[in-house]
């Protein structure tokens, strides 16, 4: 989180990350393509810069396994 947080407040991300979502973006996730490409097809916020993804989980406090778009995936 401390890293993308770090990364938009010194502009090294496109302003297409910043807006809307910073404000609702509650973690963010270091992940993989693979969980990339199917958290974006549920229409979840991720960046893909620098040779990375990052998740913007949108919850807190509970284990990613309880998020339903986790399950959802999970489920195939």
């Amino acid at each position: 989180t401390a890293v993308v947080d770090e990364m938009l407040n010194k502009h090294l991300l496109p302003e297409e990350y910043i807006y809307p979502f910073l404000g609702d973006v509650m973690e963010w996730w270091l992940i993989d393509s693979w969980l990339a490409e199917r958290l974006k097809r549920e229409g979840e916020i991720i960046i893909e810069e620098y040779g990375c993804c990052w998740w913007g989980r949108l919850a807190s406090g509970q284990a990613i396994c309880m998020d339903s778009v986790i399950q959802k995936i999970a489920a195939g």
